[in-house]
């Protein structure tokens, strides 16, 4: 399907290049032969350099590709020679390109040492663990140059974790002389601009994180500045009581939700028992819980929400509804109790003419097999000159004859049954209709 699609696109130099990168060798007759088949008309006159033009570029990534997993894996150079005798590339007789093959493996292999580099500068190791690596490097040429920029970005984000890891602590910053004291007695370089560049970005985080923890804990930014000082600590008061005051406008904020579902109004005794509950006024607090209190409370006294409530029989507290309200959701709360009630009684009738109809279908089934036995017996009675043969179907056919009749008095008391069923589903259908409308 995919060759077909680029047969339809046209694009010669993709077609090459795919080619290239699976490894086969170049066949721009065997491509042309088989995309005339779906469209002549994208065969052009330069499709053959085109394809070719891609084609070189594909072979060349296909080798440098191989040649750059082998440098990061990692194998020497000379690995080469496997890979051209491996089984892909001899199936496919895939072109060989030793200099992309390098190319790739000198990318790989830079990339490799690059890596021991970083993972050694992030483990807080000195620069002199260079020498080490050169000694355990075996057959696997070194590059110092790779290394070096490994281990540099390494310990960049060794400081920079130390930074990290101390403001999020709210340790203060004065821990970094010790920090370099150690760095000094393992000879690794120190970077304070990464540590205090880390450090400065993550106080204000952790400021953030105990201003929202402090506002419902009865800490305030007055308490904050004499602990920060006893710590030693910078304290970001801008950003602290930012979220100081983000914390405890949403602290009133739920307070009026979860008191608007259902409870009275209890500003004053919330704002009355805040010191109690380790929670602070601001000067917002009246304001933010009674609209949140007012939306909740229009919400609870809902009659869509009374309806529920009476269909579930869940206690209502119709004292909490305004006076206007109050006589619309006893209404609508009476509504859903009856709802339920109706519904229940409507499930019950459709049990009953579920089974009625099922009662139904086996009698129909019966009586169908009591005919086809009864045309055996007929044909015995008309066409056979046994005479007791000719009796006992005849006797047979009595007894249907009477089985005929009781089934059949049944069906007909069964369709009665379910006219009055279906009758009282339909009263049952338009009183939940009525109920839910008249809310």
């Amino acid at each position: 399907m995919r060759q077909i699609k680029d047969c339809k696109q046209g694009d010669w130099n993709l077609i090459g290049n795919k080619d290239g990168l699976k490894g086969l060798p170049a066949n721009f007759e065997e491509r042309r032969s088989f995309c005339a088949g779906v469209d002549g008309d994208k065969i052009k006159a330069e499709s053959a350099s085109f394809y070719q033009s891609g084609w070189v570029s594909g072979n060349t990534q296909f080798w440098q590709k191989l040649g750059e997993a082998d440098g990061r894996f990692p194998r020497p150079a000379t690995y080469y020679q496997t890979q051209i005798q491996s089984e892909p590339v001899t199936e496919n007789k895939t072109p060989l390109n030793p200099d992309a093959y390098h190319s790739g493996w000198r990318q790989g292999n830079a990339d490799y040492w690059s890596a021991l580099g970083d993972q050694d500068g992030v483990a807080g190791l000195p620069a002199s663990i260079e020498a080490q690596r050169l000694a355990n490097a075996g057959d696997i040429p070194f590059s110092s140059t790779a290394f070096q920029s490994g281990w540099a970005r390494g310990n960049q984000a060794y400081w920079t974790r130390l930074g990290y890891e101390d403001a999020r602590q709210g340790v203060s910053d004065k821990m970094l002389q010790q920090h370099v004291k150690a760095a000094e007695e393992r000879q690794v370089l120190i970077r304070r601009d990464a540590y205090q560049l880390a450090w400065d970005t993550e106080i204000v985080e952790y400021w953030k994180r105990t201003a929202w923890e402090d506002a419902t804990n009865a800490w305030d930014r007055y308490m904050r500045r004499v602990d920060a000082k006893r710590r030693d600590v910078r304290f970001v008061e801008d950003a602290y009581q930012a979220m100081w005051e983000s914390r405890l406008q949403a602290y009133w904020r739920d307070a009026g939700k979860d008191d608007g579902f259902g409870k009275p109004q209890r500003i004053d005794e919330r704002i009355a028992n805040a010191r109690k509950d380790k929670v602070f006024v601001i000067e917002q607090s009246r304001d933010l819980y009674l609209q949140a209190w007012n939306a909740e409370n229009m919400r609870y006294c809902s009659p869509e929400n009374a309806f529920s409530f009476g269909r579930q029989s869940q206690y209502f507290e119709v004292s909490v509804c305004h006076m206007t309200l109050q006589a619309r959701v006893k209404h609508a709360y009476g509504n859903g109790q009856k709802y339920e009630i109706t519904w229940r009684e409507k499930e019950r009738v459709e049990r009953d003419i579920r089974y009625a109809l099922d009662r139904r279908n086996d009698a129909d089934y019966r009586i169908r097999q009591l005919d086809k036995d009864s045309r055996k017996d007929q044909d015995i009675i008309k066409n056979s000159k046994d005479q007791n043969a000719v009796k006992e179907a005849s006797n047979r056919e009595k007894r249907r004859d009477q089985e005929r009749h009781d089934i059949r008095r049944s069906i007909r008391d069964l369709n009665r049954s379910l006219d009055d069923l279906e009758s009282w589903r339909f009263r049952h259908e338009e009183r939940l209709d009525q109920l839910q409308r008249s809310i």
